[in-house]
């Protein structure tokens, strides 16, 4: 059975084949004092891994998705 899932802005319904995280780093040497005091750009992505009807593979924040189904069974029904 899949997890299914579904897009919090647009309502589509998608297969849920897997998640990641990724993380980021970048410095641009400041233009005063250079790479002493480099200016600093970081960041985060929760990410999953979706599949639509056609088979088409999406990845999407993660803060986008609800569950809606896991094998079958509503996340109330899994948890009760």
């Amino acid at each position: 059975m899949a997890t299914i899932v579904r897009h919090t802005q647009t309502g589509s319904r998608y297969v849920l084949l897997g998640s990641g995280f990724g993380a980021f780093q970048s410095k641009k040497p400041n233009w005063f004092l250079g790479d002493l005091m480099a200016d600093t750009t970081e960041g985060q992505h929760a990410m999953s891994c979706i599949s639509d009807d056609s088979g088409q593979i999406y990845w999407i924040e993660s803060s986008q998705l609800v569950v809606e189904s896991v094998d079958g069974k509503s996340t109330h029904e899994l948890l009760s």
